[in-house]
């Protein structure tokens, strides 16, 4: 049984916006696993923008996470999908922290940007154990983002 104290611990390092820690493991010498879980039951709908609590059903994925002191961080989240009371659709609640069909946060991407920016692409995923692929991902989002932005401005 995890400790209380440590549990609380994690929930305010992680920090991510109304998500806490449910559990942790440690997967090897040097890899955790953080169960999080949404404190609230509710979502909005996206296509009527109506509050409801039904949930439709739940998958839960892992995402991987920046590093804790020496510890591979991974992230076991559960992505649930609603049926909203009022027009009947169903959704999947979005989550703040890693993009949509992502296997890793958005702050572990970051931090690949800037090792890769610092040192070059194999060294950057060695040592966050991402594969070239992934980085090459993370690269052309990031232009993405940066066409997007500048045509808004």
């Amino acid at each position: 049984m995890p400790s209380n104290s440590l549990l609380y611990f994690i929930t305010n390092i992680i920090k991510f916006e109304g998500f806490k820690a449910k559990n942790y493991h440690f997967i090897t010498d040097d890899e955790l696993l953080i169960e999080l879980e949404k404190k609230e039951n509710l979502a909005i709908c996206p296509h009527c923008n109506k509050q409801t609590d039904k949930i439709h059903q739940s998958h839960r994925y892992r995402v991987r996470d920046i590093p804790l002191s020496s510890y591979d961080v991974f992230l076991l989240v559960n992505r649930r999908q609603f049926r909203c009371k009022n027009c009947r659709k169903v959704f999947s609640e979005e989550l703040s922290f890693v993009k949509k069909r992502r296997t890793y946060t958005k702050r572990l991407a970051k931090k690949v940007i800037k090792e890769v920016l610092e040192t070059d692409v194999v060294n950057a995923g060695k040592r966050n154990r991402i594969t070239p692929a992934e980085i090459d991902t993370i690269l052309k989002e990031l232009e993405a983002d940066c066409l997007q932005e500048n045509r808004q401005t």
